[in-house]
């Protein structure tokens, strides 16, 4: 993205403008996948079971909301999961609560300093692909896959294991020279 936007002269528009642009291609791409998550939801979750049930006009928040009261989930627990789930974001941009700067950052919730956040173009890359990674997992769920480790990341433990466990030797070496 920033690439894009370094380059945005070929293009023949101003840097400002590709930053809004990229900006708001990061809130929509963001808002599709959280919208698909809220049908996957509500495409799983009994609505008989939850308190209030949901209907078509039920928001991810309050489903999210009624699936940890009903989960009996502690307020840290709840918490965590607005943020996973990305619930503020998605508040602050259906509720029209943001404002997108020429330098491409968004602040939303603007007006309520307690709620006030500010995100760059990484951030909002962050939150998509965070929103896109609860999506796979869903729909891998869904489909009965179990995800398949990454050989580098099993290679990369081992590496750490082993370092860990040269450590501690040496540790004791040293111990037991003192």
């Amino acid at each position: 993205m920033s690439e894009l936007i370094s380059k945005s002269d070929i293009l023949q528009t101003s840097h400002g403008e590709m930053r809004i642009f990229v900006t708001f291609l990061e809130l929509s791409y963001i808002n599709s996948h959280l919208d698909l998550i809220k049908k996957f939801l509500k495409i799983i979750t009994n609505p008989i079971k939850l308190e209030e049930g949901f209907g078509k006009d039920t928001t991810l928040e309050q489903m999210i909301n009624r699936i940890c009261k009903k989960m009996n989930y502690s307020e840290k627990l709840q918490n965590s999961i607005r943020g996973l789930f990305l619930l503020d974001f998605t508040n602050a941009i259906t509720q029209q609560q943001y404002r997108i700067h020429k330098s491409g950052e968004i602040i939303i919730y603007p007006k309520d300093e307690e709620m006030k956040k500010q995100l760059n173009i990484k951030d909002l890359a962050d939150n998509a692909i965070q929103a896109t990674e609860i999506l796979d997992a869903m729909l891998d769920w869904a489909n009965g896959k179990t995800r398949i480790e990454d050989k580098k990341t099993e290679i990369l433990d081992n590496i750490v294991n082993d370092l860990t466990k040269q450590i501690q030797d040496l540790d004791k070496k040293l111990d037991s020279l003192s």
